[in-house]
């Protein structure tokens, strides 16, 4: 039996690696509109974030885009420290960064939803781009992104790199690109399955089809919800760009536990929001991590399981390796290659985790101080 599902599960896992990299020339392929300069709106959702907005405004102030076609909206979800009051500062010397304030927790909406949505009502782009406070933005961003909206695109996802300072920081690096070379992939083959609101942009009157962010009900993660809406609505196609000038960095998490609660939470939006074939995948990798690690603690009762454990994670290794090689190499980063062979282990133990915490249940969370709870998703 346990023969059967290894040679199933493998199977499954390396022919989607292969599709997904396939995907991902794919989608490189289709080029973009070098011409495009709408007027684009920048809203980011700030919750006690006085160590990053400065840095991050800073950033976007050396855009090569036109100064005069695109605004900031920083809106200030209900911080207890000095988040207002330093952005406050850059929007009384600079007229196009403002700062919008939600005072009390939406009834409605979760926090960063709800701000986002107070940002993009605030706004008059035809573009929307959004980031987060902690990350800081390349100079061509609006420009490379913007570029990419020709009339038929409703909504254009890109990559984000977590500052890699320390090993924990470098392996969940290595793991976010891992995730978003899957979703590029995906979007290449016309199934996108996920996008970070870290480096996201989306076309306005899309957004206002299918009802914005109130219209979308609450979600764990509002972009996916986004996504998805868009998608589904069959009027939009969706973009993934692979370009390093057009790259957000981001600061990791600090701790393990926080980082299990963030995939958690990504994992039981996922769950809901995206589509059959997203829920697939989300099974085969959790299928293929769980046959490991119950062939590993079985092999002390029959010898071979423990060889039969080896050859189905060198299969789940060599596939993660291919689709995280393809984005180290796009991006230019190849000084964390020395680092992939970790990547693999680590994936095996957190996934395996948050994969057993959702199955049994236990779907409560805690973000950004905030209680959620799947049902909720």
């Amino acid at each position: 039996m346990f023969t059967i599902a290894a040679v199933i599960l493998g199977t499954l896992y390396f022919s989607l690696a292969i599709l997904f990299l396939w995907g991902t020339f794919k989608e490189s392929r289709r080029g973009k509109e070098k011409t495009q300069q709408p007027f684009v709106s920048i809203v980011i959702a700030a919750k006690d974030e006085q160590t990053n907005i400065g840095r991050c405004l800073d950033s976007l102030l050396t855009q090569d885009y036109p100064g005069d076609k695109f605004d900031i909206f920083v809106v200030d979800d209900c911080s207890e420290d000095r988040t207002a009051e330093i952005v406050r500062t850059y929007a009384a010397r600079l007229p196009k960064v403002h700062l919008l304030q939600v005072k009390l927790p939406s009834e409605d909406l979760p926090g960063k939803q709800h701000a986002l949505a107070v940002g993009i009502e605030g706004s008059r782009g035809e573009i929307i781009l959004t980031t987060d406070a902690n990350c800081t933005i390349p100079s061509e961003w609006i420009s490379k992104t913007a570029a990419f909206f020709s009339p038929e695109v409703g909504l254009v996802a890109g990559f984000t790199i977590l500052e890699a300072k320390g090993l924990f920081a470098k392996l969940q690096c290595l793991d976010l690109l891992h995730l978003l070379t899957i979703s590029w992939g995906a979007t290449g083959i016309g199934k996108p399955t996920s996008a970070m609101g870290k480096n996201l942009g989306f076309r306005r009157r899309a957004y206002e089809e299918v009802g914005g962010y109130q219209g979308l009900g609450v979600a764990l993660s509002e972009e996916l919800a986004l996504l998805k809406a868009i998608h589904d609505t069959h009027l939009w196609r969706i973009r993934f760009i692979a370009d390093p000038s057009q790259t957000t960095t981001a600061s990791p998490v600090k701790s393990f536990p926080e980082f299990l609660n963030q995939r958690k939470r990504w994992t039981l939006a996922g769950l809901k929001r995206i589509s059959l074939f997203g829920q697939f995948v989300l099974v085969t990798a959790f299928c293929s991590r769980i046959l490991v690690i119950t062939l590993l603690l079985l092999s002390p009762l029959r010898g071979n399981y423990l060889g039969l454990a080896a050859t189905v994670f060198l299969v789940i290794s060599l596939s993660d390796f291919l689709i995280l090689f393809r984005s180290i190499v796009r991006l230019k980063r190849k000084d964390l290659l020395k680092y992939s062979p970790l990547m693999f282990p680590f994936q095996l133990f957190y996934q395996s985790i948050v994969g057993t915490l959702v199955l049994l249940g236990r779907r409560q969370l805690y973000w950004r101080g905030r209680k959620y709870k799947a049902p909720l998703v």
